[in-house]
C-alpha cells in the first residue's frame, strides 16, 4: 500500500467515537454497543486516528482486532508485532496495547472488545473457564492466523461479532457512521454465542500450551511504570501537567520518563498529553455543541489557538471542520 498524504484523507472519515474516558483505576471506558451482553464493536482505518496510531491503553475487556485489508503494528506490553491481512490478534484482560503503522501505510479493520465478567456466564463457568484465560500470565495476547485450525475459528467468530453490528460489507467498504448499537436486539444473541465459542477456542489454546504449566511471559521491564504514567495522564489531562508530574507519578526521574515514552511509544511524554487531549477534544465536537474555547479549556489547552494548532497537525482537519462532518455523517445515517 503507498503512503497517504493529507489531501487522500477522506473528508468524512473521522476518528471512530467510543464513549472516551478513563475509570479511577485507569482504566478505558468502553461504551458497549450489546448492552445486555456488554461487547463493543468498531470498523475503522488507521487514518482516522491522531498520527495513525490508537492510543496507549489498557482495559478488563477481551480484545480482538482484525486486520481487513493492509498491515499493522500492534504494542502488547512492550512487544511489538507486525499483523498482515488476514490476520487477526487477541489481548487479554488489563494488557497494556494499541496499534500503529511504523511505514505510514493505512489499514482498514475491525476491533472487538467483549466484557468478559459480563457475559451471563453462570458462577461455574466464570470460575472454570473465565477466570482462568483472564488470570493467565502464559497469554497476554495471541496472534491468529487463518490457515491456523484455532485461528480460522476465532476469526470466523470475530467476523460474525463484526457482522452483527454493520451486516456483510463489501471488501474494504467502511460501514456508514452509525449510532452505538446492534443491527438489532436478537442480535445480542449472536454475541452471546460468539463469546461461549471464542472462550472454547481460546481454552484450547491455552491447554495446548501446557494447561496453564507454560513459562510465564516476561513484559517489558518499564511497562509498570509507563501504565503508571499513562494513567496519570488520562486522568489528569484536563490540568496543566509537567514532566516532573509525569515522572513522578511512574516514581522515575524527568530524563528516564521521556527515555520510557521514546522507547515504548515514540513519543514525548508532552506529544502523549496533547494526544490525549485532542481525543477527548474530538469527542466533545462530536457530542456537544460546545464552543471551540470552551472545549480547549476542558480538554487542557492553553488557548484556543493553541488547541487549533495542535488539533489540525494530529488530525489533519480543523476542530470546526471535525464537528460539521461529524454532524453531516449522523445526519445522512439518520435519513
Amino acid at each position: 500500500m503507498k503512503r497517504l498524504t493529507q489531501s487522500e484523507c477522506l473528508p468524512y472519515e473521522f476518528m471512530p467515537i467510543t464513549g472516551w474516558g478513563r475509570l479511577p483505576n485507569g482504566a478505558e471506558i468502553v461504551q458497549y454497543d450489546a448492552p445486555m451482553f456488554f461487547s463493543f464493536t468498531e470498523h475503522s482505518l488507521l487514518r482516522q486516528y491522531p498520527n495513525m496510531r490508537a492510543e496507549c491503553h489498557w482495559h478488563i475487556d477481551l480484545e480482538f482486532t482484525h486486520i481487513i485489508h493492509g498491515h499493522m503494528w500492534y504494542f502488547v506490553n512492550g512487544e511489538i508485532v507486525r499483523l498482515e491481512e488476514g490476520q487477526a490478534i487477541f489481548v487479554n484482560s488489563r494488557q497494556l496495547h494499541y496499534g500503529f503503522t511504523e511505514d505510514g501505510t493505512d489499514c482498514e479493520f475491525s476491533c472487538t472488545l467483549l466484557n468478559p465478567a459480563r457475559m451471563s456466564a453462570p458462577t461455574a463457568v466464570y470460575e472454570r473457564f473465565v477466570m482462568p484465560l483472564v488470570t493467565d500470565e502464559t497469554m497476554p495476547y495471541v496472534v491468529l492466523s487463518p490457515d491456523d485450525v484455532h485461528g480460522n475459528g476465532l476469526i470466523a467468530q470475530i467476523m460474525r461479532l463484526h457482522d452483527a453490528k454493520f451486516g456483510q460489507l463489501k471488501h474494504a467498504t467502511l460501514p456508514a457512521a452509525r449510532g452505538m448499537a446492534l443491527a438489532n436486539d436478537t442480535a445480542s444473541l449472536t454475541v452471546l454465542s460468539c463469546f461461549y465459542a471464542i472462550l472454547h477456542e481460546l481454552t484450547t489454546i491455552a491447554q495446548e500450551r501446557g494447561d496453564g504449566t507454560a513459562e510465564r511471559i516476561k513484559r517489558h521491564p518499564h511497562v509498570a511504570t509507563l501504565a503508571m504514567m499513562v494513567d496519570f495522564v488520562q486522568q489528569h489531562y484536563v490540568h496543566q501537567i509537567t514532566l516532573a508530574q509525569i515522572a513522578a507519578a511512574g516514581s522515575v526521574g524527568r530524563t528516564t520518563c521521556a527515555a520510557i515514552f521514546r522507547e515504548l511509544l515514540g513519543q514525548t511524554p508532552i506529544e502523549f498529553v496533547n494526544d490525549v487531549r485532542v481525543r477527548a477534544a474530538a469527542e466533545l465536537l462530536a457530542t456537544t455543541q460546545l464552543p471551540v474555547s470552551a472545549i480547549a479549556t476542558q480538554t487542557g489547552f492553553s488557548s484556543s489557538s493553541f488547541f487549533t494548532r495542535t488539533f489540525r497537525r494530529l488530525m489533519h482537519i480543523t476542530p470546526l471542520s471535525y464537528r460539521n462532518g461529524m454532524l453531516s455523517s449522523n445526519n445522512m445515517d439518520n435519513s
